[in-house]
């Protein structure tokens, strides 16, 4: 196991990092795994946690009905660093945007970043607040963490296909020709806004027998469906299921006839929804290789077990099926993560949290620009001590200026005076920094 010196030298091995960085990290916890193997391909989708949405939806609401919201922060180094990113993703409407002190009265609509609690955000005093916590069973962010995975958020809402409900399915079946062989089994799950939902499996009972190849392919034998419901039984509530999502399968062109078929014969009703083919889309992306369902998943790192089962395989399918989606919005995507999270990281930083999950990710990859930014503000504060007592400083606004010198003082009074550790008080005076 690698310590916590050589981890950092392995990370950047081109930044040294200041004395002062260096202090802050000394009583930071991180898991090294998460450190080594963070990327921006593993942060956790932005809609899986809670509040998210709400709040989203009613900032939104707010902002395209002309109201102003009230930021309420306080003088610590996360709550001026979620301030300054709050305002820059939300840079459109800024002048909407009013930020007031903790100690002021409260004006509303009011979203709250003064608490490392979570975001809270008020409509009035009387109505009850919706609140985005910073803290969950499997991870714990700063309120720039949360700010950051709020823009994350907004960024998918305006994608082309947010919203849109699919369905991604698979059958076995007692053979290939969907005429006169039956389905034995469907599974399916749902999927919307970049994540897989709602699952639905069942078991079906076919009016004649399930041949030993097709047992020894799929492990489905006729002693396990002898008590299963006919498919005339399964398809009203499948279809209740799917309503009009987009079906998504890997060969939709084995899956869908069959569907159709059955259910024309069963209930007289066509089978309209729309289609997307994972394996057409596999061919084109994916050249050279194999197109089978377990060597594509194979290829792009999903876990596939109990293949040839549908509910394992219409799982894998719904994944090969985000990762198309990830792939085609990938530069919007990856914008945002350039632009904001240097950040994320001077957020996740100065809050002194672990650095697991998500967090890792935002050291790992806002650390480098971080590290700059704080030795040109050293420099100039070694040069300019008496600027160390500007009242006028605005570290949050001077964050989201285009001018680098700006930027640099900013982060620089951020980890030194913002609340970055809990010993700030013997941390470098600018004052003393000419004779050190």
């Amino acid at each position: 196991m690698l310590n916590k010196t050589e981890i950092f030298e392995k990370l950047f091995p081109n930044n040294k990092l200041p004395d002062l960085i260096q202090e802050i990290l000394s009583g930071i916890s991180f898991s090294e795994t998460d450190l080594l193997k963070a990327s921006p391909a593993k942060l956790t989708p932005p809609f899986s946690i809670s509040g998210i949405r709400e709040i989203l939806e009613v900032i939104n609401r707010d902002l395209n009905g002309g109201e102003t919201i009230h930021l309420r922060t306080d003088n610590s180094g996360d709550s001026i660093v979620a301030r300054a990113l709050f305002s820059a993703i939300f840079k459109k409407s800024q002048r909407q945007i009013q930020s007031i002190p903790a100690n002021q009265q409260d004006l509303y609509p009011l979203i709250d970043l003064s608490s490392a609690e979570g975001i809270r955000y008020l409509k009035s005093k009387e109505t009850p607040s919706i609140f985005l916590p910073s803290a969950s069973d499997s991870s714990q962010y700063a309120i720039t963490g949360l700010v950051f995975k709020l823009g994350a958020a907004r960024e998918l809402s305006e994608e082309k296909d947010f919203g849109k409900q699919y369905v991604a399915f698979d059958l076995e079946t007692t053979g290939k020709n969907y005429r006169s062989d039956e389905i034995i089994e469907i599974g399916a799950v749902k999927i919307k806004d970049g994540e897989l939902g709602e699952e639905f499996n069942a078991l079906v009972k076919p009016s004649g027998s399930i041949s030993s190849e097709i047992t020894e392919l799929t492990g489905i034998t006729n002693d396990k469906v002898k008590d299963s419901p006919p498919i005339q039984k399964v398809l009203p509530s499948f279809m209740d299921f799917i309503g009009d999502s987009v079906l998504v399968a890997h060969n939709v062109d084995f899956d869908y006839p069959f569907l159709g078929h059955a259910l024309k014969k069963s209930l007289g009703r066509p089978l309209n929804n729309d289609t997307y083919c994972t394996l057409v889309q596999a061919r084109s992306r994916m050249p050279g290789q194999s197109h089978r369902l377990g060597a594509v998943a194979e290829a792009l790192g999903i876990d596939l077990k109990d293949w040839h089962r549908a509910s394992a395989d219409a799982k894998a399918a719904g994944m090969i099926f985000l990762h198309f989606m990830e792939e085609d919005n990938a530069p919007r995507r990856f914008s945002y993560f350039q632009k904001y999270i240097a950040r994320a990281g001077l957020g996740t930083l100065s809050a002194g949290l672990p650095l697991r999950g998500d967090n890792a990710i935002f050291f790992r990859y806002g650390l480098p620009e971080v590290i700059f930014s704080f030795i040109d503000g050293e420099k100039y504060f070694q040069k300019h001590p008496e600027k160390a007592d500007d009242t006028d400083a605005d570290p949050a606004a001077d964050l989201n200026s285009w001018r680098i010198k700006k930027r640099a003082r900013a982060v620089y009074r951020i980890l030194t005076f913002g609340g970055a550790t809990n010993s700030t008080a013997n941390l470098a005076n600018p004052h003393e920094l000419k004779e050190q």
